[in-house]
């Protein structure tokens, strides 16, 4: 029996705050070589960081960026972060060509582009800036996620 008042849930940013505070694994990523899990308190952590740096560079709530990448935790963390602040999620398939790619940026008027380790090389043409999706481990504390400039 539920008291009180009823949470309404419309979108999926009313469940972020849950989320995040949820306890255990939130996400395993094997890439071939090692598996690697995620926490939901880490990936909420990393969302919320990612939201400030996309403000920090000047993006607002509205602007578009265009996921370039296979799937990995990176791209659930910086979907997440582009919720958070307001910013609309344009994801294209990785496989597809380097010039869809650039084509539909423009059309979107996309800000950013993040791409990940499984996608063909992008032309020099493109205009949004590029982030490359990482990972890395920092020495002495835990996992570190990291988005880094092209």
């Amino acid at each position: 029996m539920v008291s009180g008042p009823a949470l309404r849930r419309d979108t999926l940013l009313d469940f972020f705050d849950d989320l995040s505070r949820s306890r255990g694994e939130f996400l395993v990523y094997d890439d071939g070589f090692r598996s690697r899990s995620y926490t939901y308190g880490e990936v909420g952590r990393a969302a919320r960081g990612f939201a400030a740096r996309l403000a920090a560079q000047g993006l607002v709530r509205g602007d578009k960026v265009v996921f370039f990448s296979e799937n990995r935790p990176e791209w659930v963390i910086a979907f997440w972060g582009c919720l958070l602040a307001g910013i609309i999620v344009v994801p294209i398939d990785y496989r597809t060509s380097p010039d869809f790619l650039a084509r539909v940026a423009k059309i979107v008027d996309a800000k950013l582009v993040l791409v990940g380790e499984d996608v063909p090389p992008l032309n020099s043409t493109h205009t949004a800036p590029i982030w490359h999706l990482l990972t890395t481990k920092e020495p002495r504390t835990s996992r570190g996620l990291l988005f880094a400039s092209a």
